[in-house]
Formats: C-alpha cells, sequence, structure tokens
C-alpha cells in the first residue's frame, strides 16, 4: 500500500495533464478558422459519406430523376455537339413530362437568348405555360468562381432567361453552388434570398411548397448535402430516350421532379466541364467527377425528403472533446500497455459506431477524426506511463550495465586504434565484435557485422580457405595466411590474417580472434613491378627480334622490286606483286614489334579524329563481312588531339578487328567520340584516370563479351583468347602502349553474351599547333651519273643497294666498313652526291671521318636504319631517314628530291 500511495500522485498527474493536452489538441484542430479546421470538416463529411448506405430501392422511390443531354443525343438526333440544341426538341420534352404527370420540370440550361429559330422559341414558351410548373435557370457572370467563402454579391445582377420564356415559366433560379476550393460541393446554397434571387432547386421547391423550404438550416445556407451515392447513382435517362415513349415509359416520370442538363462530353475537350469533384468515392477509380445538374438533383432531393445532413453546434463538439479528453486518460492508465491497447481498439470501434448510428439520424460530426486522434494519444500516455514506472524499477540495474558497458567501451576504445581489422568470431561463426578499423575496410557497420549479413558477404570469396583456417585454428591454435575478402561495395582486398583460437578459464575453446591486415595495395605494387620487369624482358627481346627481321626482309624486299624492273612477263609481274605486298605486310607486322618493344613515336601532329574515324569506318565497311553493322557517331565540335594519326589508326583498327572477331555470327559495332571532362570523382573510377579535358574514343561490339577472370589480363603482351593462329597477342599490347604515349588511358566495360565497350581517353589539344607544309607526290626521275657513296656492311642489301642504283641511271661506290667509306669520300669527293650509311655503321664513320663533311659539302646523307627512332641520323647530321627494309621507288623518289635542290 505505501508503494501504491507514493505512485498515485504521480498517476494523477500524468492523467490530468495527458487530458489537458489532448483537450488543447482537439480545440487546436475545431478552431474555427484555424490551420485545419477546413481539411478536418472536409476530411470529416467526406468519411461519414461511408456510413451511408441508401437502401435498394432508394432509385425506385427517388422524388428526382434526371434527363441527360449527352453525346448519345447528340448522334440519335443527328445534331452538331457545338451548335445550340433545338428548343422543339426542348418543347417536344416538356410535352412529354407534362403528359407523362412529372410533378415539375428544372431545366439547368440557361436560355439566356433568343434561339435561331424564332417559332422553336415560341414552341417552347407555348410548352412551359402548358406545363405549369417549369423553373428555368439563370446565372451570374463569375457563378464558377463560387466558392465556400461566398463574397457580397448583392451588387450583382444575374443573367435571367429570355424573357418570353421567363414569363412563361413557373419561376427561375441561379444555377450557381457553393464550390469548396478542392472543387467539391458539400453545402446547400439557397440563393440570394434578400436579393429576391433564389438558387434552382429552390425556386423549385418554393413552387413546389415543399416542406423543407421553411428549413432554417437550408434556408441559411447551413444544410449540407447528403449524397445518395457516387456518381450516377440517381435514376436518369438520355434525353433522347426520354423523347420516344417506346423506350421510357411515363410511369418513370410521373410524380417525380425532373431536372434536365448536360452531360459533359468529357472525351471531346481537353478540360473538365460543369463537372465537379464527389465526396464519394469509388472503389479502384478515386475520386470521379459529378455533373453539376446531378448536384442540383442531389440538393433537390434533399429538399424533396428534408433529410440534409447536420452538425452539432460548436459547444456540443468542444463538450465531446472535453469528455473524451478527461475521461480516456483516466480509464486507460488503469491498464498496461497491451491491455490498455485492447481497450482503446474498442473504444475506437465504439466511436465509429456511434457516427454511424447518428448519421442514420441525420448528424455528421467533425469531432469524429480528432476523437480517433485523442484514443491513441491517451492510449500513448497511458503506455508512457508504464514506461516511466518501469524505468525507475530497472534504473540501478541500467546503472551497473552502464558501468560494465563503459569498461568494455573503454578496452574496445584501444582497439579501434589499431590499423589492423579485427574481429570476434563465436566457434558457429556468429561476429561478436569488430573494430572500427574493420568497419573502415570493408564497409559495413557494427550492426550488420552482428547479424550475420556482412560476415556472411566478407568471407564467402573463398569458403575452402576459410574452412582450412577454421580446421587448423581449432587444431593447432592459430592460423596465419592470406585471405581474399569482399567489401560492402563489391570491391575485393587482400589481407594477411591471423586467426588466434580463445578460450575460457575451464580451456574450453569459445571463440576466434582474427587479426586482418590491408595488404592490398601492397600487392598491386607488387604484381605492377613484376609486370614492368616481364614487360621489359618481353620487349627487348621483341625489338631484338624486329631489327633482325627487318634486316633480312631488306635484300628480299629490293631483289623483289629488281627483278620486277627487269622482267616483262605477265605471271611473273602477278607473282612479284604478291610476295612484294606480303613482304611489306611482314614489315608492317614487324614495325608493330617494334613500335610495341620501344613505344617509338613518329612526327606527331594535330589530330582530327572525325576524319580518322571516317577512314576507319570506310575500312571496315569494305573489309568486314555483311552481317557486321558498323556505325560511327561523331559531333562537328570535337576537339583535336595531339599525336600520331598512323599510330591512332592502328589502335582503332585493332579494336574493330578485335570486335569483329567477337561476332562470328555478325552483331553490331559502334564507333564513336566525344568531348568529357573528368573531375576527380569521374576518374577515380577508370583505372589510371585523371581530371582533365579529352576526347573519348569509343569502339563497342554486341559480341561474346570478356569473362571478368580474363579482364585483368587483357592487355599482357603475347596473351590471346583465341585459337592458336589465329592471333598474336600484341593488338592490344600495342593499344595500350600508344594510348600510353599518347597521354592517354582506357576503360575497358564487358558482359558476358552481350558485348564490350573499350573506351580510350585522349588529353585535348588545348592550342592548335600550325599545319605542315603538304607534300607533293611526284615520280622520281632516272639519275645523271651522279655519284652516290653506300656503307652497308650487310653483303646481299650492298650488292642489291648497288645494283639497284645503276640500274637507276647513278654511280654507287660500295664501301663495306667506315674506314673504306672514308677513303672513297676523300678519294671521289668532286664526283659523290648523296651517302647512305646503315646506323649501325654511321656513328663510326662519323667519328673516324672528321674531316668528310668539308671534303663533301655538298653530298646530302642518309641513314639506313632498322627502327624509326635512330639516333644516328642526329650523329652524322644526315638529312633523312630510310627504315628498312624500304622500297626502291622510294629511295629513287628521295635522291632525285634533295639532288635536285641541291642543283637549285
Amino acid at each position: 500500500m505505501p508503494a501504491r500511495s507514493q505512485r498515485s500522485p504521480f498517476r494523477r498527474l500524468a492523467v490530468g495533464v495527458t487530458a489537458v493536452l489532448l483537450l488543447l489538441v482537439g480545440l487546436v484542430f475545431l478552431a474555427p478558422g484555424g490551420p485545419t479546421d477546413a481539411w478536418l470538416v472536409r476530411s470529416s463529411y467526406d468519411v461519414t459519406l461511408r456510413f451511408d448506405r441508401p437502401p435498394t430501392n432508394a432509385a425506385i422511390n427517388s422524388p428526382v430523376v434526371i434527363v441527360y443531354l449527352d453525346r448519345d443525343s447528340y448522334l440519335r438526333e443527328e445534331r452538331d455537339p457545338q451548335e445550340l440544341w433545338d428548343r422543339r426538341l426542348h418543347a417536344a420534352l416538356v410535352r412529354r413530362l407534362t403528359k407523362a404527370g412529372a410533378r415539375a420540370v428544372v431545366f439547368d440550361i440557361v436560355f439566356a437568348e433568343p434561339g435561331l429559330d424564332p417559332q422553336a422559341d415560341r414552341e417552347l414558351a407555348d410548352a412551359i405555360r402548358r406545363n405549369g410548373r417549369v423553373i428555368l435557370a439563370a446565372e451570374l457572370n463569375d457563378w464558377r468562381r463560387q466558392t465556400g467563402q461566398t463574397a457580397d454579391l448583392s451588387a450583382r445582377s444575374p443573367v435571367l432567361p429570355y424573357e418570353p420564356l421567363r414569363t412563361a415559366a413557373a419561376g427561375w433560379g441561379l444555377a450557381s453552388l457553393r464550390v469548396d476550393d478542392d472543387y467539391a460541393v458539400r453545402r446547400y446554397f439557397p440563393g440570394y434570398l434578400e436579393q429576391q434571387q433564389p438558387s434552382l432547386t429552390w425556386a423549385a421547391a418554393q413552387r413546389l411548397h415543399l416542406e423543407a423550404e421553411v428549413n432554417p438550416n437550408a434556408r441559411s445556407g447551413d444544410g449540407w448535402v447528403r449524397y445518395s451515392g457516387p456518381p450516377l447513382s440517381i435514376p436518369n435517362v438520355s434525353y433522347s430516350a426520354a423523347l420516344r415513349p417506346d423506350e421510357v415509359s411515363d410511369s418513370f416520370f410521373r410524380e417525380r421532379i425532373v431536372l434536365v442538363g448536360a452531360r459533359p462530353m468529357v472525351s471531346g475537350f481537353p478540360d473538365r466541364r460543369d463537372e465537379y469533384r464527389s465526396p464519394w468515392p469509388v472503389p479502384g477509380r478515386g475520386t470521379p467527377f459529378m455533373p453539376a445538374v446531378e448536384v442540383h438533383a442531389t440538393q433537390m432531393a434533399n429538399l424533396a425528403q428534408n433529410n440534409f445532413l447536420r452538425r452539432p453546434e460548436r459547444w456540443i463538439e468542444v463538450l465531446i472533446l472535453a469528455v473524451l479528453a478527461f475521461g480516456l486518460p483516466a480509464l486507460l492508465f488503469r491498464f498496461r500497455p497491451l491491455p490498455a491497447a485492447g481497450v482503446a481498439l474498442l473504444l475506437e470501434v465504439a466511436l465509429l459506431g456511434t457516427v454511424a448510428w447518428a448519421f442514420t439520424l441525420g448528424w455528421w460530426a467533425p469531432w469524429l477524426l480528432v476523437g480517433l486522434i485523442q484514443i491513441p494519444g491517451a492510449l500513448g500516455g497511458s503506455v508512457l506511463f508504464h514506461s516511466a514506472e518501469w524505468y525507475r524499477q530497472r534504473r540501478q540495474l541500467e546503472a551497473a550495465r552502464q558501468e560494465a558497458e563503459a569498461k568494455i567501451r573503454e578496452q574496445a576504445a584501444l582497439l579501434d586504434k589499431a590499423q589492423d581489422a579485427i574481429f570476434v568470431r563465436d566457434l558457429n561463426g556468429r561476429v561478436s565484435y569488430i573494430n572500427a578499423a574493420a568497419e573502415r575496410l570493408f564497409g559495413w557497420p557494427a550492426a550488420e557485422w552482428m547479424d550475420g549479413r556482412a560476415a556472411e558477404s566478407v568471407f564467402a570469396l573463398d569458403p575452402d580457405k576459410i574452412a582450412e583456417a577454421e580446421i587448423l585454428s581449432a587444431t593447432e591454435g592459430e592460423w596465419l595466411g592470406e585471405l581474399e575478402l569482399v567489401t560492402r561495395d563489391g570491391s575485393r582486398r587482400t589481407v594477411q590474417s591471423r586467426w588466434t583460437l580463445i578460450r575460457d578459464a575451464a580451456g574450453k575453446a569459445h571463440s576466434r580472434l582474427l587479426i586482418n591486415t590491408d595488404i592490398t595495395e601492397k600487392k598491386r605494387l607488387e604484381a605492377q613491378f613484376l609486370r614492368s620487369q616481364r614487360m621489359e624482358i618481353i620487349g627487348t627481346l621483341a625489338g631484338g627480334m624486329a631489327h633482325d627481321l627487318n634486316s633480312a626482309l631488306a635484300p628480299v624486299l629490293m631483289g623483289i622490286q629488281l627483278i620486277r624492273r627487269e622482267t616483262t612477263d605477265p605471271e611473273t609481274q602477278r607473282l612479284l606483286a604478291v610476295m612484294e605486298t606480303n613482304t611489306y605486310r611482314g614489315a608492317d607486322m614487324v614495325r608493330q614489334v617494334l613500335l610495341f618493344s620501344r613505344g617509338a613515336m613518329d612526327e606527331r601532329q594535330s589530330i582530327d579524329l572525325r576524319t580518322l574515324l571516317r577512314e576507319v569506318e570506310r575500312i571496315v565497311g569494305q573489309s568486314f563481312p555483311s552481317n557486321v553493322a558498323v556505325s560511327l557517331l561523331a559531333p562537328r565540335d570535337l576537339w583535336p588531339v595531339w599525336g600520331n594519326p598512323t599510330q591512332l589508326h592502328q589502335v582503332l583498327l585493332n579494336l574493330c578487328v578485335n570486335a569483329r572477331d567477337a561476332m562470328p555470327r555478325g552483331g553490331e559495332l559502334s564507333l564513336s567520340a566525344d568531348n568529357v571532362q573528368l573531375d576527380s570523382a569521374e576518374s577515380a573510377q577508370i583505372p589510371d584516370g585523371r581530371a582533365g579535358d579529352f576526347v573519348m574514343l569509343l569502339v563497342a561490339d554486341t559480341g561474346e563479351g570478356i569473362a571478368p577472370e580474363i579482364l585483368p589480363r587483357l592487355f599482357e603482351p603475347f596473351f590471346t583468347t583465341k585459337p592458336t593462329g589465329q592471333g598474336t597477342g600484341l593488338g592490344l599490347a600495342t593499344v595500350a602502349r600508344i594510348v600510353t604515349a599518347h597521354g592517354g588511358f582506357w576503360n575497358v566495360r564487358s558482359e558476358v553474351d552481350v558485348g564490350t565497350t573499350f573506351e580510350i581517353y585522349l588529353p585535348r589539344l588545348s592550342t592548335e599547333p600550325p599545319a605542315p607544309a603538304d607534300a607533293t607526290e611526284h615520280e622520281a626521275p632516272r639519275g645523271r651519273g651522279e655519284g652516290i657513296l653506300v656503307l652497308e656492311d650487310d653483303r646481299a642489301v650492298a650488292e642489291l643497294l648497288t645494283q639497284a642504283l645503276r640500274d637507276q641511271g647513278y654511280q654507287p661506290f660500295l664501301a663495306c666498313n667506315p674506314a673504306e667509306a672514308v677513303d672513297l669520300a676523300r678519294t671521289h669527293a668532286s664526283q659523290l652526291s648523296a651517302v647512305l650509311l646503315d646506323a649501325t655503321l654511321a656513328e663510326e664513320f662519323a667519328v673516324s671521318g672528321t674531316q668528310w663533311r668539308q671534303q663533301l659539302p655538298q653530298a646530302a646523307v642518309f641513314v639506313m636504319s632498322e627502327t624509326e627512332d635512330s639516333t644516328s641520323e642526329t650523329a652524322v647530321n644526315a638529312d633523312g631517314l630510310l627504315v628498312k627494309p624500304f622500297g626502291l621507288p622510294e629511295l629513287f623518289r628521295r635522291l632525285a628530291e634533295i639532288l635536285a635542290r641541291r642543283r637549285r
């Protein structure tokens, strides 16, 4: 009892505070003109309509029916919807309704002007007069803009019906409605009665002497419309059907008020016309629209049946909310949370039942939603009260727990300072602790490690290695090795991992301590270093082989060309042409190997990549199979780049050939280029990428794609996935060397059975260099007996070269070593016009013959080299470089050009 007495004041205080808060909430929600007043009233009105279930015979007993002037009527009567309805038909309808015994006819159609046919107007006026119970519609100029906050319209005059028709009618009324700003009609609009301007339905009620005419709520505009259902719930017929007794019997209209109006033909207009949102939703259709004439008909039915909805006065609603605000906490605070929730649910059901019962009596309550909020509010207060009681009882235990956790956090803080990722896993693999370094390394927060999701993902890459670590650490107490682990973003990390078995005081194993050191970067640098060494060795080997091959190809090419000059047999010429072509092809292959091995660069220039792409597109289109569709896309304002067009041409061709080979059954090959500006975040997503302005070349195919495990080796020299004899393995390695030499980088994206995309990024040329002068090709003339000194230690090349020069009209002097060349230069100085030097002997010749330039000032000097980057050309101050194997036409042309210039 003492404990109970101590808690009682606290409970009474909690009940009082909760009650006051709930009452304040209710008053704020219901405050007139407050921020939630309009929303609350409308929402509760719309919700209340859900409780209204009209009887099944409501349509049969309805005092109101509607005649719709709709699209079907226009079609059946063969009328143009854009023109006025023929008033003869209106007259026919009035006569039909008079004969059928309709209680009244209300037109929701404004006849403000004379019709096109005066005779039709007279017929309509006569029919209206004979009926004696026809109400016509008038309108205000801005009736469509009426809202719930109606303005003072006393100074405004309505647009009345055409005078002959108005005189014949029993009365007229405004076809205006009280429209809320959500375009729904909820409250009744009787018109401006003080100015003798009743609404259309109020005018009809006056003519029919309906009981609701004296209803103070309806007269003052405080009546709330009671809808009988969703749109088209009121009995209705088409205008054309109403004209035909064989389709609609007289009994349909007898003793009923008939409203005639248009049903909007929405499909013919981009907007809603003469429609309002229905507060009554239709399942699956949301909130539909209701024709204006049906809104008038609903209000007419409310007047006829005197069943407008009523709302309690404000002081009654406030009283109800006060009772709920103080009664609910007093009741719910007596129960613990779970039973209190059950009681609150029962109260919600009871409140809804009360509202439903009140609605059957014609009452609706905006306080419904507030009451539904107050009940959970009181329940929340009860839960908070009992939670505070529970907290007070457990406070001492919580303090002890916090002290223990503080010690644990202190120890964990020491581990968080470590750079290694540290885990503690139990023998079932569940993680019970990780340090901050592990969270940073793998990207998973501690909570997801504890529930097992993170560990399952991180250790999923190599289950066999994990099993080995678990077994050896369990049997030997420790395991040390390397593991491949996966981070949250899917990237792989290589760690040096040490697993140590942890035992309790009794010696029983209960968990493992895992200390993981990230060695990913170390492994990457090691692999890069080994790859660089391997590339250097392969490059040196390839360069030496290419040098020897060029030396071997030089005499072959010269010999073929010499024989072609001597023979006239067509078949022999054809065979020699084939041999010459293949020799040049072999020389190109050797040049590619040299390019790969040395990264040599020819003369660079500004390059328009659009022109280069079009050339590649032309070659590919002519040489690739017809089942490979080639497309090109490049903007006109593509930035220029600085480089070697031949080598970039080779890059594109190599990529296109690979794309073709990846599509043996055909596909699409896309070539494109674009200007790109990479920031630091974007460049970080590309291997070796950097920020700046670049031109991106893109080669994409729809071929077989590249397996993920092959991508890392894609640019290794001599690595190929093609069958033996179909690939050298140097294509992509050459691409990599050329792009790197041009200061660029690349990215590869591929998906198996979808295709591959190569992206080449080349630096933008910010300043356009001067264009080189165009070279004009001329056919080389024969020599005039000029002396040519040839220094060549390869006997085959020397013999063929001297023979060719002699046949071309020159006088060759052959030297096989530098000393012999110096002697010949001294002896025949006056006869020598040019010197051909082998690159391997050029530097020695320059040193040995220091005076030869003075003795031969008029002689042109050419260096013959197996490579394009020979330094011997500079050593002897040569006039040009001839790359072996070179063709005789090239030699003769260049000799003729230089000798012609010297003679001038």
